[in-house]
């Protein structure tokens, strides 16, 4: 992993969802590392260790053991610069801890699955570019 690159980590418990993003996000996107994880536990364990390399993690909603509102809470309390991206199949906009956690700034954008690859290049660019412009 280039020292100067900064990581973006893909999250979510189906095997092609992560290799699908981490492929098409690595060649599309310059200047980022992306790293991927099946089990939400072992995701945060390699944000605790990297945090200040980290710029964006995308995670999906539903996972066992961690669910990506917690996961996302725990990253956003550890490292507050780092971007988020919220993913589901299924319809939270009602659901009121996923709006809590919008208003207060834990999960910065959120995206529907199954999604287009040009919608997941265009929300991660996004979300990098915020992350520049605050730094």
């Amino acid at each position: 992993m280039a020292a100067n690159k900064k990581i973006v980590s893909v999250v979510d418990d189906d095997l092609n969802t992560t290799e699908l993003f981490q492929i098409a996000l690595s060649e599309n996107i310059e200047g980022i590392s992306v790293v991927s994880f099946n089990d939400p536990v072992i995701a945060l364990e390699h944000f605790a260790a990297n945090k200040d390399a980290y710029i964006l993690v995308i995670s999906d909603l539903r996972m066992p053991g961690l669910n990506g509102l917690e996961l996302l809470k725990k990253v956003k309390s550890s490292n507050p610069k780092v971007r988020t991206i919220l993913m589901s199949a299924y319809n939270f906009d009602e659901d009121l801890i996923f709006l809590k956690y919008m208003e207060e700034g834990i999960i910065d954008s959120s995206i529907d699955k199954p999604v287009t690859m040009n919608r997941l290049y265009q929300r991660v660019r996004d979300e990098l570019n915020a992350y520049d412009a605050v730094k």
